[in-house]
């Protein structure tokens, strides 16, 4: 886990569907380990409660799991520490007969609490364990060689649950970076165009959810096609990757800024309506035409800005409502934003604004 506050990015369902296997496994093993030879020393009904006891746990679990909140698998592996130390206690040691290896059992809520709980809860879980372990101990074979078994069933299911838990760390890691490379536009570091798709439907849903607008800003670079013929390419990405620059930085960390192809980019903007939408489109003009360009002209943009639910509902109206407006933009001269409405409240945007310089 990359967090040592936050479980791993797993369904609660999963992990209880996981726990709830390993309980009725560990009923199994306890009923086989009544019908087959066994210690004479072994207390029979002892071992039957537990097998009825993890019997009625894992049907719990398997039958509630996609009820139950992640915290509550701590408990049910507390429950499991104390399960296998009863184990322990019922094999006959105690009464003189040999010992039958139940410790080992302990390694697998090592494994489970490295795998799907945090830093801190593996370790407490570790710490029930040894707790647990060194209690049945003290009863069943108290002594050096009792404290010698304990520090060597402790320090194998506290190693094996740590290595666990950093291998997750790091696979979880490593998929954060494949998540977030395979949604960013390598020469601008902004979003691309699936990270954009996504986080737009996001960001809608959660806009139905509260009732506040979002909006969108299109924009393309004006002129860039006959950027890249008369200076190469080269100078095209570096255009690209300005302008990237200037418009990952003019936005706030709720906003989203992507590349969606080429020289067109777009901005989603929570609780944001189309006159604040409209006010950073002309900023962004501003600074943009302040980065020049190799012919000594500046770069400029043109920009179409709409609203939900004002201009649309989904995601393809909106993207559609704004792309007329970008090329209601263009057609008027470039350089230029405009909201995408007919009415006379908006015709002021259809004169640029004076540029800064």
């Amino acid at each position: 886990m990359a967090s040592d506050t936050k479980s791993p990015n797993v369904a609660p369902a999963t992990m209880g569907r996981i726990v709830g296997l390993l309980f009725a496994v560990g009923s199994v093993m306890t009923i086989a380990s009544i019908v087959f030879p066994h210690s004479p020393k072994a207390d029979i009904y002892g071992f039957w409660a537990i097998a009825a006891g993890t019997a009625m746990l894992a049907m719990v679990l398997l039958g509630c799991c996609e009820r139950l909140p992640a915290w509550s698998y701590q408990g049910f592996l507390a429950a499991a520490s104390l399960i296998v130390s009863l184990s322990l206690y019922f094999n006959g040691e105690r009464h003189g007969g040999p010992s039958a290896g139940n410790q080992v059992l302990y390694l697998w809520i090592a494994l489970y609490a490295g795998y799907f709980f945090t830093r801190m809860q593996l370790l407490a879980q570790l710490v029930i364990v040894a707790g647990a372990y060194a209690a049945t101990l003290l009863i069943v074979h108290p002594g050096q060689v009792g404290f010698t078994r304990w520090f060597i069933t402790v320090g194998m299911v506290s190693v094996a649950g740590s290595l666990v838990h950093v291998l997750r760390s790091r696979n979880d890691d490593l998929l954060a970076r494949l998540y977030g490379a395979a949604r960013t536009d390598l020469l601008t570091g902004l979003m691309n165009r699936q990270g954009f798709d996504e986080r737009f439907e996001l960001e809608l849903e959660r806009a139905r959810r509260s009732a506040q607008p979002v909006a969108l800003v299109l924009a393309d670079i004006d002129g860039f096609k006959e950027l890249n013929d008369r200076f190469g390419h080269p100078v095209g990405d570096a255009a690209l990757a300005a302008v990237g620059r200037v418009a990952g930085g003019a936005v706030r960390e709720i906003d989203t800024m992507a590349r969606i192809g080429g020289d067109e980019f777009a901005a989603i903007l929570p609780a944001t309506d189309a006159d604040g939408a409209f006010e950073l489109a002309e900023r962004l003009r501003a600074e943009i035409s302040d980065l020049g360009g190799d012919d000594g002209e500046s770069l400029t943009m043109s920009f179409g800005v709409v609203e939900f639910p004002r201009h649309g509902q989904t995601p393809e109206t909106l993207i559609h409502a704004a792309d007329r407006a970008l090329y209601e933009a263009k057609a008027l001269g470039r350089n230029r934003s405009i909201v995408q409405s007919g009415n006379s409240a908006d015709a002021r945007r259809r004169r640029p604004l004076a540029l800064r310089r």
